[in-house]
């Protein structure tokens, strides 16, 4: 294929190796220099579409592709998260390696009722887009996307499980050990769910420290055991 090739019938039939594109479900056109997504009614119903390591500079000509459940545009130049709202079957989404710096581009994403898995970095950081360096990224895309069950390839912590109907029951059963002495103003958010901030002076001295530390991991452990009973006893 040429340095800078278009997608073409003519490329797109040589890509999928099928003279009759309907029967086409899957398409891999990487590294072909690409700058632009175009001629997919050609394939209408594809099922998975990967278009990385390519020049592709936005998110383009998707429409109509109403079977789409797997979108690769990773390490492009895409600068903007757009184009892809109708793409209704759609369920994981890899962009990491591009340019978007935009976080609030994610609320593109809300219109996809089925979307479960986002890729908007590498697993360790790297390929990563400029927005994953606002501090409050994971948070903001979690709380926009809450049905997500992995982002950059990590679960999030329930995905798309429903809270038990007797949680709160579950949580009063848990135990709290009595408060150090920096911790007594600290309620942990149970009484009106959010926590605030102690008024003391902050931690002091590494022993006291690594008390709490062990602490806050048992009611960490003890809860994580409450949602892996409640996943295992509720049927899916």
């Amino acid at each position: 294929m040429p340095r800078d090739a278009e997608m073409t019938e003519a490329s797109i039939k040589a890509a999928a190796k099928q003279f009759d594109l309907s029967v086409v479900f899957k398409l891999v056109m990487p590294r072909m220099g690409l700058r632009r997504i175009c001629n997919l009614a050609l394939v209408p119903n594809l099922t998975e579409l990967d278009l990385s390591h390519n020049r592709l500079e936005c998110i383009e000509g998707l429409d109509g592709l109403e079977s789409l459940k797997r979108l690769v545009l990773a390490n492009n130049e895409i600068e903007r998260i757009e184009g892809v709202e109708n793409l209704a079957a759609l369920e994981t989404l890899q962009l990491q390696g591009n340019r978007v710096s935009n976080l609030d581009d994610v609320q593109c994403l809300t219109s996809l009722p089925g979307l479960r898995h986002l890729q908007l970095q590498s697993r360790g950081g790297e390929e990563r887009n400029p927005m994953c360096d606002h501090p409050a990224y994971r948070t903001a895309v979690r709380r926009m996307l809450p049905s997500l069950q992995t982002l950059d390839g990590e679960r999030t912590v329930f995905g798309d499980a429903a809270l038990p109907k007797d949680v709160g029951k579950a949580f009063a059963d848990l135990t709290f050990a009595d408060p150090e002495p920096w911790l007594r103003d600290f309620d942990f958010g149970l009484a009106n769910g959010s926590a605030s901030a102690p008024a003391s002076a902050p931690l002091k001295g590494t022993t006291e420290f690594e008390s709490v530390l062990t602490e806050c991991k048992r009611l960490s452990a003890k809860a994580q055991s409450l949602v892996d009973d409640y996943k295992v006893r509720t049927p899916r």
